[in-house]
């Protein structure tokens, strides 16, 4: 199940990105837009899929003095902002504009039917304030009153799993991983089968050292989803941490495929190196 912001959160926001040409020292020219840049690695959006490539590998990146490029993601950010000072119109043009640049874009989407809703009273009008609001906070980091604003939120509508799977993220994502599970639990009990929700309890007791319970956590995340590469590494290494090395190299394989398939070439490859350490 994805909720609008969760992507933007793990993924990174980048509300600016560059149009660029990188030339690989095989020769080979890729031209996309760069998401991501440090002294190991570059992520460069080629026709909607990110990719990564090794600094080792590339002779050159020029960068175009063109321009700075707005995407999907800085329409989001700007209509969520716009939505939480209950500028809705404005936050509907912003939207309008993501629209443009990507019509499927899943949080665009989501937002854009939240506020209709909101428009025709069918939502109530503090508690999407205090969604919106929370929203904008955690998605620029400010956690502490992210929190503040989804447990208002509770008050107005107690049994709104979108707001327990809120306040967990921010608990997440503030290293407090045991009030993390007990909000991402409450999500369980309206939501059995979220297998996005198993991934964030397992991967939060992995981080508690409690490797068992992450292992049956995150064995339930890939039961219903078994094309979750993330759930998959934890999984192996939740495994690794209690010895048990032969689940560990399976669940890591599994992760290191999924990761390779998707393009996410290096995660697959560090899960390879690690692999090759512990054969």
């Amino acid at each position: 199940m994805r909720k609008f912001i969760i992507f933007i959160l793990l993924l990174g926001f980048h509300n600016l990105v560059f149009a660029e040409t990188v030339t690989l020292k095989s020769g080979k020219i890729i031209e996309g837009k760069i998401l991501e840049k440090n002294d190991q690695y570059i992520k460069i959006d080629v026709a909607g899929s990110p990719i990564y490539y090794e600094r080792k590998y590339i002779s050159s990146i020029d960068e175009s003095d063109a321009s700075v490029l707005k995407d999907a993601k800085f329409y989001f950010k700007e209509a969520l902002r716009l939505a939480s000072e209950s500028k809705l119109n404005e936050a509907e043009s912003a939207l309008k504009k993501g629209l443009e640049i990507n019509s499927s874009d899943y949080n665009l989407q989501e937002l854009s039917r939240m506020i209709n809703n909101l428009k025709a009273g069918s939502i109530n009008e503090k508690y999407a304030h205090y969604l919106f609001s929370g929203s904008h906070y955690l998605i620029n980091n400010r956690y502490d009153e992210a929190i503040k604003e989804f447990q208002a939120g509770l008050s107005i509508n107690p049994n709104d799993p979108d707001l327990y799977y809120y306040l967990g993220i921010a608990y997440f994502s503030l290293d407090k991983h045991q009030e993390a599970i007990d909000y991402f639990k409450k999500v369980l009990t309206i939501q059995p089968n979220n297998d996005e929700v198993y991934y964030y309890v397992g991967i939060s007791q992995y981080f508690l050292g409690q490797y068992q319970e992450a292992i049956s956590n995150l064995e339930k995340s890939v039961e219903l989803n078994p094309n979750d590469a993330e759930s998959y590494s934890i999984l192996g290494m939740s495994n690794y941490a209690l010895g048990r090395l032969s689940e560990a190299k399976e669940a890591l394989v599994k992760a290191r495929d999924l990761f390779k398939n998707k393009g996410d070439y290096l995660k697959s490859a560090d899960i390879d190196d690690f692999l090759n350490k512990i054969s």
